[in-house]
């Protein structure tokens, strides 16, 4: 009798539970085709001819597969575009790299510091960095452009990554990320008569695993993103990054769509493989830096 009365109650809750999921199922699945349409319609249309324009209504299917847009595009063999889009790439490549291994290296040391280190105006100064995060950097185009410009930095792919090489945001994961780890290993190294900084790359660093790949993947794609730095800080075209590159597909009186959408999808490749290949560790450091203030 006990477990026909269990039953009787089970039944309605097991029942609600199952439209709960199949509510959830639906919702995500609207959420994840509204979220993948456009990236399928990109590539829809980068597979069509190099002269393909919008019509009413759509045309989205191509009548022959082709992949000449993505060779065109690679090669710089198309009608407003003659360079190879191989060199904006690696320009790409050199700034986010460069940029990402630079952010790395100071806000790991400055998280340190802010979080295991006892100097005066230790919390002013922190806060002073994390307020940072309120000031657009739009406001820096025109004082950092005068600046590098007496320093011979414009037009030069040092001046271009300067701009992305300090993150408050990265010293603020840092901070908390370490602020979380226990310290009774770097006391007893201390002790043993290891040097601060001897504590910090042996012991410290290989668990800031997480942390250091969150933060490379948001800065990687934070520059390899970026438009308006190289747009304004590089002259020669053979400076320009991707985004900026992708300008180049909009002439005055049409726009090559097709060859665009193969351009854009180029250029989202390697941030698609860097995201989902260390996705475990890019979550993780994000839970585990918010768990302690």
């Amino acid at each position: 009798m006990t477990s026909e009365h269990e039953r009787l109650f089970e039944s309605p809750d097991t029942l609600q539970g199952r439209i709960e999921r199949l509510g959830a199922h639906v919702y995500l699945l609207a959420l994840a085709l509204l979220t993948a349409g456009p990236y399928v319609t990109m590539l829809l249309i980068s597979l069509m001819g190099e002269g393909w324009q919008p019509v009413t209504p759509p045309k989205l299917i191509p009548e022959v597969w082709s992949f000449i847009n993505y060779t065109n595009v690679w090669t710089g063999n198309t009608a407003l575009l003659d360079e190879p889009f191989i060199g904006f790439f690696v320009n790409s490549l050199i700034y986010a790299v460069g940029a990402t291994l630079v952010i790395l290296a100071i806000d790991t040391l400055a998280g340190y510091a802010f979080a295991r280190l006892e100097f005066r105006g230790r919390d002013l100064t922190f806060l002073a960095i994390v307020s940072t995060l309120m000031i657009t950097p739009m406001i820096l185009f025109i004082p950092v452009y005068t600046w590098f410009n007496q320093f011979g930095l414009v037009n030069t792919r040092l001046g271009i990554i300067l701009p992305h090489t300090y993150s408050a945001f990265g010293v603020f994961l840092m901070r908390q990320f370490i602020k979380t780890l226990p310290s009774d290993l770097e006391d007893a190294a201390l002790i043993d008569g290891c040097s601060r900084f001897g504590v910090f790359w042996r012991i410290v660093v290989p668990m800031l695993k997480p942390a250091l790949v969150t933060l490379g993947i948001v800065t990687f794609i934070t520059v390899w993103n970026s438009f308006l730095w190289p747009l304004i800080l590089a002259r020669d075209s053979a400076l320009f990054n991707l985004p900026v590159a992708l300008g180049f597909f909009q002439g005055q009186t049409n726009t090559l769509w097709a060859p665009l959408m193969a351009a854009t999808a180029i250029t989202l490749v390697p941030m698609i493989i860097l995201f989902v290949s260390m996705q475990k560790y890019y979550v993780r450091g994000f839970v585990v830096g918010g768990l302690k203030g």
